[in-house]
């Protein structure tokens, strides 16, 4: 058995290193002045992992630009879209109702807590967030909505494509710490971690040793309508 494990891990490991080799540097906001890096999360069965959020954390005191990226979470068909989402710390964040009902969104366990109602294809856009966090969200109106957002202190933020891929284009080089999170992962603190000095271009792969929990199903199976001063 342990024969069998060491040979997977292998073979995931090559596998990750071929696909990196393919994909390498090909950073779509790379200038003559940065570095691309590029991040590539698979699962232990090796396939590719979509909608991880990827961000990387300064070690070494670099001083970082703010990202002027305004975040729009959509409440659509009742249910959070996308359900999760990455914002830089300082930034606002829109949230934007497609749907022609109201919701009255609010935060959970978070020290920039919120609570607003948005009125049915209006959008509310929030105060700057001031702590980095692991936000749930949730509504009031329709209570099995659930998504979360993570507030981050670093520019350099996304989430993984459906090639588990992710690129970013650093000017500021130095220690990072690579970080791979998802509200789902059952690890600790929902994430995996690698510090890395960034000073060439460079791929970094991830292989999740667990499997994703399920998001929890986002509709009403009591075709709840609600109607009321809302």
């Amino acid at each position: 058995m342990k024969n069998k494990t060491i040979k997977t891990q292998l073979l995931l490991l090559i596998t990750s290193l071929l696909l990196a080799t393919t994909n390498a540097f090909a950073c779509e906001k790379k200038t003559e002045k940065s570095k691309c890096v590029q991040v590539l999360v698979y699962d232990n069965e090796g396939k590719a992992v979509s909608d991880m959020v990827v961000y990387l954390q300064p070690l070494a005191g670099q001083k970082l630009p703010v990202s002027n990226e305004i975040v729009t979470i959509s409440q659509q068909k009742q249910a959070f879209s996308p359900n999760v989402s990455v914002s830089q710390l300082g930034n606002k964040v829109n949230f934007e109702n497609k749907d022609d009902i109201t919701h009255h969104i609010y935060s959970v366990s978070s020290k920039d807590k919120f609570a607003f109602k948005v009125q049915a294809e209006t959008a509310h856009i929030s105060e700057p967030f001031k702590h980095e966090a692991e936000i749930a969200m949730g509504c009031n109106i329709h209570d099995w909505m659930s998504g979360s957002l993570l507030v981050v202190d670093t520019p350099y933020f996304g989430k993984t494509d459906k090639n588990g891929k992710i690129d970013f284009s650093i000017e500021v080089l130095g220690q990072y710490q690579i970080i791979v999170w998802h509200p789902q992962l059952p690890l600790d603190q929902h994430s995996v971690k690698q510090d890395h000095d960034i000073l060439n271009d460079a791929t970094f792969n991830f292989i999740l040793p667990k499997k994703l929990d399920p998001i929890p199903t986002q509709s009403n199976d009591d075709s709840f309508d609600f109607v009321s001063d809302y």
